[in-house]
């Protein structure tokens, strides 16, 4: 995000919450804690704060706002379906690949094979196996957006593993 964002947005918590103010330190401060956000979700971020809080927000506060803005998930139940539709339409031999990165790897912790052999009798286990996996990925994804963590790769292990000759690589 342009400092600009971020100083318009800062402006208008200052007028709102009269309490609320930053010295040059701790505005370079928070800066650097929420300047990987998205201009716009940091921007619908403040005016949700603004609009529903009667005290200053923390950076944590701001963060979580800003997630919450951009989070277009599926429920775990429209996740479900969605899978479920699947099986029916396609069956074990023809796969889907999600586009959605959460659907896919909750697919896969399962497999298609286990979520295309269903029993009428293991339907409600693998159902809720799939909901408490989809929830989990869906939080850890959460987390990840509001501590700004990245997903990091081991460059020194892949080197190791495949010798010089990284995976994708030509």
């Amino acid at each position: 995000m342009e400092r600009a964002v971020f100083a318009k947005g800062i402006g208008l918590l200052q007028m709102v919450f009269e309490s609320f103010r930053l010295d040059g330190q701790t505005t370079e401060l928070w800066y650097r804690l929420l300047g990987d956000l998205p201009a716009v979700a940091f921007e619908k971020a403040v005016l949700k704060i603004v609009m529903t809080r009667e005290k200053p927000p923390t950076i944590a506060a701001i963060r979580k706002a800003a997630t919450e803005e951009g989070d277009e998930s599926l429920s775990a139940e429209e996740a479900w379906t969605k899978v479920i539709d699947d099986v029916h339409k396609r069956g074990i031999y023809d796969e889907p690949i999600y586009e959605d990165p959460k659907l896919e790897k909750t697919k896969r912790a399962i497999s298609w094979r286990e979520l295309c052999d269903m029993t009428p009798d293991s339907r409600r286990i693998v159902r809720a196996q799939f909901m408490k996996i989809y929830d989990s990925i869906c939080e850890r994804e959460k987390l990840k957006a509001i501590t700004g963590a990245k997903d990091e790769v081991n460059h020194a292990l892949l080197q190791r593993l495949f010798g010089g000759m990284l995976p994708g690589k030509g």
